[in-house]
């Protein structure tokens, strides 16, 4: 009878199963934090969502629908005059920022790539809509080190009330809210085996993003602008240590990243200004410096890993790295042309998490340019929560 019992409850569970088995893959996007709550070690902010696989276009190709939604608490810090657009060498404006994303992609692949379960060419189609609201410093009237700069007491006063005219910052004109629609394009070349702790092969992306007045005035949003970036990742395992049972216990892997990016507009909101400046591509610098028209980075690490810590994909790496990069154009939003060398060399020391987390701390030698929020130093510290590439 028991047995019986038993063949009815699998039958049902494999009957249940059939009718709710929707080919669902989780989408992971993004993650953010912010610096002032436990020093960035926690996320604040995450994009995340799911990818429908129920579709098939091309035999043996992915064709994937994905809708990703974001939300969280970020800071912003930004190096320029609200009013000229002139650059600031020390006080930046801070402000905080409540912030939701709408991502909806379509993708599609093509052809068989080298690395197994990999598509050769991959392109995606999509929009992307943001919805901003900014907020006064957590740590309003608080002053950093090196008095480089004290957080504003209010934001709304800073700015001059609802009069701001927000041509440098559009982001923060009116009621201080943006909401911003864009439409991306991404055509992908992917022959990269990446193990975590070995990674081989040669990965290219191109990335457009259009962000029209037209689209965005109709839909009450502060925002006209476009971003080309063109991103190649090349890595080679140089030595490799396994255990009997072929776990990686040690391995040293060459890594090099070239970035080059173009963006322009009459309206580059800041949130569209930070992923491409200079100073964010280049180790050691800080977000939303350097930040004009053009940039040309290359990164460059010596990759140590392993063993894991007790879990697969948990593991130490330490990476050295050597960056160089160059940006010309006028700053966003202003008529002020620049002409920009960066150059640093470092050591990361980090705790990887499944090669998608890495947290630990960063030590960056500036041979040329500086880290506006630590003065005329050349040798700075922080912590570090990703990878950069």
């Amino acid at each position: 009878m028991y047995k019986k019992l038993l063949l009815i409850l699998l039958v049902m569970v494999l009957a249940i199963s059939s009718v709710f088995a929707v080919p669902f893959k989780f989408v992971f996007g993004d993650l953010g934090q912010h610096p002032e709550i436990l020093m960035g070690f926690i996320p604040t902010y995450i994009l995340a969502g799911a990818g429908y696989r129920g579709i098939e276009l091309i035999e043996d190709d992915v064709t994937e629908l994905q809708a990703l939604l974001g939300f969280g608490y970020n800071q912003r810090k930004v190096w320029q005059d609200k009013d000229s657009g002139e650059v600031k060498l020390v006080d930046p404006i801070v402000y905080d920022v409540l912030e939701t994303d709408l991502i909806l992609r379509f993708v599609q692949g093509f052809g068989e790539s080298t690395v197994a379960g990999k598509d050769l060419i991959t392109l995606t189609a999509g929009y992307e809509g943001k919805l901003e609201v900014n907020l006064d410093s957590m740590v309003k009237g608080q002053v950093r080190k090196n008095n480089t700069y004290s957080t504003i007491s209010s934001l709304n006063d800073y700015l001059g009330g609802e009069n701001y005219s927000g041509d440098i910052y559009p982001d923060l004109r009116g009621n201080h809210t943006m909401l911003a629609n864009a439409l991306a394009f991404q055509a992908k070349f992917d022959i990269m085996d990446d193990k975590m702790t070995t990674t081989d092969g040669f990965v290219a992306k191109f990335d457009a993003k259009w962000a029209p007045h037209a689209l965005n005035h109709a839909l009450s949003g502060d925002a006209d602008y476009y971003s080309l970036t063109l991103n190649a990742v090349g890595a080679k395992t140089l030595f490799e240590v396994e255990s009997k049972n072929g776990k990686d216990l040690f391995t040293i892997t060459l890594v090099d990243r070239a970035n080059v990016n173009w963006t322009d507009g009459s309206l580059v909101p800041v949130f569209a200004q930070g992923p491409v400046s200079l100073g964010r591509k280049v180790r050691g610098f800080n977000t939303w410096t350097y930040n004009t028209q053009f940039t040309a980075v290359n990164n460059f690490d010596i990759r140590f890993a392993g063993p894991n810590l007790g879990v697969k994909g948990i593991f130490p790496r330490a990476n050295v790295f050597f960056d160089i990069g160059y940006g010309c154009g006028n700053y966003f939003n202003t008529n002020y042309s620049a002409s920009n060398f960066l150059m640093s060399t470092g050591v990361q020391l980090t705790i990887s998490f499944f090669d998608f987390i890495d947290l630990g701390y960063q030590v960056a030698y500036l041979f040329n340019g500086n880290k506006l929020s630590e003065g005329d130093s050349k040798i700075v510290g922080s912590f570090t929560f990703f990878l950069d590439f």
